[in-house]
C-alpha cells in the first residue's frame, strides 16, 4: 500500500485522508503517559503528534477519557511545529473530541469541529453532568444515553459509540450466545433509535452483533481508531485507522462521508480487499485552459483542473459544457472519432459548428483566429503540456521537468496512442448499438489492442501483393519463350543444310570448340568480377569515427569504451586490409590460370578447330557458296538463343519458387486474419466475463449478408448488376441465390465448426471467381464475361480477391434488467436498453480517461442507478472518468471527486462553481441547476438533517 506520508497531493477534488478516531494522551489516566507527568520521560504534545505524523495520519481525533484537557496544548504545539517546518513535520488535522462514559455502561465518541478547544469539551462535560473524575472513567453521565447523544449534536458533533464490540462497547455480546447483549436491550434500542447517529466504532468486523440492531435494520458506517493509551506495545498509531473521503478535512465532510457509509466515502485499514486511494491511473488529464474562444475565455482563459477519478461538467444549455468537449477532442486529436458517424448526425453536426471561424458577425463557429488551447495530461507518470492555436502554428508538446519547470518535448506528436482518452457523445454511443456495426468494431479493436494483429495482417497480404507483381513480371519474360524456340527451330534446319553437305565433323567440331571456348571465357569473367567486388567490399569497409568529446578521458569508464571502440574500429581495418590482400590473390590467380589454359592440348585443339573451320569456309567460297559465312552467324544466332532459353530457365525457376511462396503467404494471411478475430474473442470474453448488462460475441466473417455483399462487390469493383451470381433475397428477406447465399445459409451453431466452415467456403468463392477470370467459369455467362475481361485488365483485383475476408460481425445480447439473465438480441431492445448497453460496455474496460457527454440521454433513471452509476463508482479507482451530464444520480450516487458548475455571464461561459460536493455551495448549485438534484442527494444520503448539516 502506497503510504501517503510520501505523497504531495496536488489534485482538485475530495481525496481519501487517513482518519484516527479514537486516541488518547496523557490527559487519560489509564495511560503509560499519565503515570510520567512530572518525571523524566514525560511525553510532550510535540513528540505525541510526531508520531501520528511519522505513522502517516492525517486526522486524529483527541478523545480521551471524559476530558479535553490536551487539546488546547497539543493545537499550541501543532502551531510551534508549524512555524519551525522541520523536516518531519507534516500536516495533521486535530478533531477535538472525548471518550465519554456514557450512563448505562458504554463509552460514545464524541467529535467536534476543528475550531472548538478545551473550554468547548469542558462545556459539554457540564451539559452531560459526568460524575467522574476527568480523564478517568469512575463515573458515569447523570445524564441518559439519549440526552448525551443530543447534548453532542447540539455542540455541533458528531456521535460514535466507541468500540461496541469490546469492554464498554454498545452491542457487546453475552460469551456463548452471540445474539444476546451485555447490556440492557431498552438501553441498546435508545441509541439505536437516534437517527442522528452515522457510525460507530467496530473493533472486528467478523463478530456478531446482537440480535436487537439488526432487528431494527441499520447500517451505520462502521469506523476503525488506534485507541493507542502508550507508544510501546498494543495498537500503535497508523496500525488501525479509517479512510475518509472529503475535499478538505472538517467536520461537516467527516458527516457527508459516514452517511455515505462503508465501500462508498468510508474504508477501513483492516479491509481484506486491497485498497491504494492513491494509486494513479497511468494515464489522465489534469486540466484544460481555453483562452479567447468565441464565448469562453474572452477576457481571461477559462481553466478546468480535474481529479484523476470522477469528475463530472454540470450546468444549464448554453453555459459551455460542449465547448469544454469540443476543446479537448481537437487539442487530443480525436476528431477521426465522429468519422464513423453519419455526416448530419448531431455530434457531428456540433462538433463541425464549433470547430470554424465565424465569417461575421452572424457566422458560425466556436473559435476565434487566436483561439488557443492548453491541454495537462499524465501519460506513463510523465506530465505533459499541449499548446494547440487556432492560427496554424501548430501544436506544441512540453513535458516536465521538476514540478514547476517545462521544456520541449522531444517528440511533438500529439496522436492517440500517445496521449489516450476515449471521447463519447450520446449520439455516437446510440451509433454504436446501430445497424451498421464497424463504429463498434473500431473500438473493440482499439481497447483489444487488435492494432498489431490488423498490421500484420496487412503486411502478409502486402507481401502476398508484391510477390504476385513479381510473378507476373516475370511471366511477362517468359512470354518470348515461344518465340525463341521457333527461331531455335529455324537455326537448327539451316545448319543442318551445311552439315549435310559432308562438312559436318569439322562444323561440329568448331561449333563445340567455340562453345566451349564462350563458356571458359564467362568463367574467367565471373572470377574477376567477383574479384572487384571483393575489392569494393574492402574499399566501403571503414570504422565510424566516434563523436567528439562524447567520451571523456578524464573518466576511467568513458576510456575503457573509448579503447574497446578503438579496438573494434582496428578489426574493421584489419579486415578491410584482408579482403584487398584476398582480392590480388584472385587476381594473381586468375591470370595465372590464363597463362595455364594458353599451354595445355585444349588451347591447340580450339585453334586448329578455328583454322579447319576458316579452311571450310574458303573451300565453300571457292566451290561458289555466296555467303560461306552465314555458318558461322547460325552458329552465334544459336548459341544466343540458347543462351536466351537457358536465362528463362532461371526466370521459370524463379517464377515456380515465387509461385510457392506466394502460396505460402496467402495461408499466413488466413493465419493473420484468424488472428484477428480471435484477438477480438479473447478481449470480449475477458471484458463481458462477468458483466450483468450487455453480452458481446464475434461472429468470425460476419453473418449480415448485405455487409458481406457490399464488401465483395467493392473488392471485386462491381458495385451493381450481377445479382443473380452474388445475391438474391427471397420474399421473407432471406439470401435464396447466389454466392453469398452459398457463403451463409445452413451454418454450423458451434462457432468453432462455423469459422471452420466459413473459411472453407470463403475458399471456394475465391476458387470460383479466379476460375472465371482465367476463362473456366461457373457462373452466369455475363459474370464469367465481366471477370475475364476484369481479369485481364486488371489482375490485381484478383490479388486482393485471394486475401478477402468478409469483416467479423457482432452479436451483441443485452439483460433486460440488468441482473445478468434473460440475454435477448439488442435489436429486440428500445433506445435506451441499446445506449444502456453500449455505455455497460463502455465502462467495462479501459484504462485511459474516458469523457462522456451526456451519457443519460435515452436512458431512464432505472438504468442510470442501477447501470451507469454503479459502473462508473466500480471503474473510477482505475481510470479517470469525465462526465458532462443533466442526471444529478450521475454525479451525486456515482460520488463525482471534483465537480465544475458552468453558467452563462455578460456573453460568456464561466465556471460558476469549482470543487467536491462536500462544499455547500456546490450542492446548492446542483440541485439549482439539476432537475432532480435534491432527490439524488437524497437517495445517496439516505436520510437530511436540516439545513445546512446534509445538503
Amino acid at each position: 500500500m502506497t503510504n501517503n506520508a510520501d505523497i504531495e497531493w496536488s489534485y482538485p477534488g475530495a481525496r481519501w485522508w487517513r482518519f484516527d478516531f479514537h486516541t488518547h494522551t496523557p490527559a487519560s489516566s489509564d495511560t503509560h503517559w499519565h503515570r510520567l507527568i512530572g518525571r523524566d520521560g514525560e511525553l510532550t504534545p510535540e513528540q505525541w503528534l510526531q508520531r501520528y505524523m511519522d505513522a502517516g495520519i492525517d486526522c486524529v481525533a483527541i478523545t480521551d477519557h471524559n476530558s479535553g484537557a490536551w487539546i488546547d496544548k497539543l493545537k499550541h504545539a501543532y502551531e510551534r511545529m508549524q512555524k519551525s517546518r522541520e523536516s518531519s513535520f507534516r500536516k495533521l488535522h486535530l478533531f477535538p473530541g472525548m471518550e465519554i462514559s456514557v450512563n448505562g455502561g458504554f463509552h460514545l465518541l464524541a467529535i467536534l469541529d476543528k475550531d472548538e478547544d478545551t473550554a468547548s469539551i469542558d462545556t459539554l462535560i457540564g451539559k452531560i453532568n459526568y460524575n467522574g473524575t476527568k480523564g478517568n472513567s469512575d463515573g458515569v453521565t447523570r445524564r441518559s444515553p439519549v440526552e448525551v447523544i443530543e447534548a453532542v449534536l447540539e455542540a455541533g458533533g458528531i456521535p460514535i459509540p466507541a468500540h461496541v464490540d469490546s469492554c464498554k462497547g454498545l452491542l457487546r455480546v453475552k460469551a456463548g450466545d452471540s445474539s444476546s447483549p451485555e447490556l440492557d436491550a431498552n438501553t441498546i434500542r435508545q441509541v439505536l433509535n437516534q437517527p442522528d447517529i452515522l457510525a460507530m466504532e467496530v473493533m472486528d468486523r467478523s463478530g456478531s452483533k446482537p440480535s436487537v440492531y439488526t432487528e431494527i435494520g441499520l447500517s451505520w458506517s462502521e469506523v476503525l481508531g488506534s485507541d493507542c493509551h502508550n507508544f510501546r506495545s498494543g495498537p500503535q498509531p497508523g496500525s488501525r485507522f479509517t479512510w475518509v473521503k472529503m475535499e478538505e478535512p472538517s467536520l461537516e465532510g467527516l458527516r457527508l462521508a459516514l452517511l455515505d457509509g462503508n465501500g462508498f466515502s468510508i474504508r477501513r485499514s483492516d479491509d481484506l480487499e486491497p485498497f491504494d486511494p492513491f494509486e494513479l491511473p497511468e494515464h489522465f488529464i489534469e486540466s484544460i485552459e481555453i483562452a479567447n474562444a468565441q464565448y469562453m475565455g474572452r477576457d481571461r482563459p477559462a481553466k478546468l483542473e480535474f481529479s484523476p477519478w470522477l469528475n463530472g461538467l454540470v450546468g444549464g444549455r448554453g453555459t459551455g459544457k460542449s465547448t469544454v468537449i469540443h476543446a479537448l477532442r481537437l487539442v487530443s486529436r480525436r476528431e477521426e472519432e465522429l468519422a464513423n458517424l453519419e455526416k448530419g448526425s448531431e455530434p457531428h453536426v456540433t462538433f463541425e459548428r464549433f470547430n470554424q471561424v465565424p465569417s461575421g458577425r452572424m457566422g458560425k463557429g466556436g473559435l476565434k483566429e487566436s483561439s488557443e488551447i492548453q491541454w495537462t495530461a499524465v501519460r506513463d507518470r510523465d506530465r505533459y503540456r499541449i499548446h494547440w492555436k487556432q492560427d496554424g502554428s501548430g501544436t506544441a508538446v512540453e513535458e516536465a521537468v521538476g514540478s514547476d519547470n517545462w521544456q520541449p518535448a522531444r517528440v511533438q506528436t500529439v496522436a492517440p496512442k500517445r496521449f489516450p482518452v476515449r471521447m463519447f457523445s450520446q449520439g455516437q454511443i446510440a451509433a454504436l448499438a446501430g445497424e451498421d456495426q464497424r463504429a463498434l468494431l473500431q473500438v473493440i479493436d482499439e481497447a483489444a489492442g487488435v492494432a498489431s494483429l490488423q498490421r500484420n495482417l496487412e503486411e502478409s497480404c502486402g507481401a502476398f501483393f508484391a510477390k504476385k507483381a513479381r510473378i507476373r513480371e516475370l511471366e511477362g519474360k517468359l512470354d518470348r519463350r515461344n518465340d525463341l524456340v521457333v527461331e531455335q527451330r529455324d537455326v537448327e534446319r539451316k545448319l543442318k543444310r551445311f552439315e549435310e553437305a559432308g562438312h559436318t565433323e569439322i562444323l561440329t567440331a568448331y561449333r563445340h570448340r567455340k562453345r566451349q571456348r564462350t563458356v571458359v571465357d564467362r568463367q574467367f569473367d565471373t572470377a574477376e568480377a567477383a574479384a572487384n567486388r571483393i575489392k569494393q567490399t574492402a574499399a566501403a569497409l571503414q570504422p565510424e569515427d566516434l563523436p567528439d568529446g562524447l567520451f571523456n578521458d578524464i573518466h576511467e569508464e568513458d576510456r575503457q569504451v573509448a579503447v574497446t571502440m578503438a579496438d573494434l574500429a582496428a578489426s574493421v581495418r584489419t579486415a578491410a586490409q584482408d579482403l584487398e590482400h584476398i582480392s590480388e590473390r584472385l587476381r594473381e590467380f586468375i591470370e595465372t590460370q590464363r597463362e595455364k589454359l594458353n599451354k595445355i592440348a585444349w588451347r591447340t585443339a580450339v585453334e586448329y578447330a578455328a583454322n579447319e573451320y576458316e579452311s571450310l569456309i574458303e573451300t565453300l567460297r571457292e566451290e561458289g557458296v555466296t555467303d560461306p559465312s552465314e555458318y558461322g552467324r547460325l552458329v552465334q544466332e544459336r548459341q544466343r538463343i540458347d543462351g536466351e532459353l537457358a536465362s528463362l530457365d532461371s526466370v521459370q525457376e524463379d517464377r515456380d519458387r515465387l509461385i510457392e511462396q506466394s502460396q505460402s503467404l496467402l495461408e499466413d494471411v488466413t493465419k493473420a486474419r484468424r488472428a484477428v478475430s480471435h484477438g477480438r474473442d479473447r478481449f470480449l470474453q475477458e471484458t463481458l466475463a462477468h458483466n450483468e448488462f450487455v453480452r458481446i460475441r464475434s461472429l468470425h466473417y460476419g453473418a449480415d449478408h448485405r455487409t458481406i455483399e457490399r464488401s465483395l462487390r467493392e473488392t471485386l469493383e462491381v458495385l451493381d448488376h450481377f445479382e443473380g451470381d452474388i445475391l438474391v433475397m427471397d420474399e421473407g428477406g432471406l439470401p435464396a441465390k447466389g454466392c453469398i447465399a452459398t457463403l451463409l445459409n445452413e451454418l454450423p451453431r458451434d462457432s468453432v465448426q462455423r469459422s471452420r466452415e466459413m473459411e472453407n467456403r470463403i475458399s471456394l468463392i475465391k476458387r470460383r471467381i479466379h476460375a472465371a477470370g482465367t476463362d473456366h467459369g461457373d457462373f452466369g455467362g455475363h459474370f464469367n464475361n465481366h471477370l475475364k475481361v476484369k481479369y485481364a485488365k486488371s489482375p490485381e483485383v484478383f490479388d486482393r480477391m485471394q486475401t478477402w475476408f468478409p469483416e467479423d460481425g457482432l452479436l451483441v445480447e443485452y439483460s433486460r434488467r440488468g441482473d445478468g439473465a434473460d440475454f435477448r438480441p439488442i435489436a429486440q431492445a428500445s433506445a435506451g436498453q441499446r445506449s444502456a448497453a453500449m455505455l455497460a460496455f463502455l465502462l467495462a474496460h479501459g484504462e485511459e480517461p474516458l469523457v462522456l457527454d451526456q451519457p443519460e440521454d435515452d436512458l431512464d433513471n432505472h438504468l442510470i442507478y442501477d447501470l451507469v452509476v454503479r459502473q462508473i463508482r466500480e471503474n473510477k479507482l482505475r481510470r479517470q472518468i469525465i462526465v458532462v451530464t443533466h442526471n444529478p444520480n450521475i454525479i451525486v450516487n456515482g460520488d463525482a471527486e471534483m465537480l465544475h458548475a458552468l453558467d452563462f455571464k455578460a456573453g460568456q461561459c464561466v465556471v460558476a462553481q469549482s470543487g467536491s460536493l462536500q462544499k455547500k455551495d456546490m450542492r446548492e448549485e446542483v440541485c439549482r441547476v439539476m432537475e432532480g438534484g435534491r432527490e439524488a442527494f437524497q437517495r445517496r444520503y439516505r436520510r437530511l438533517g436540516p439545513e445546512p448539516t446534509h445538503v
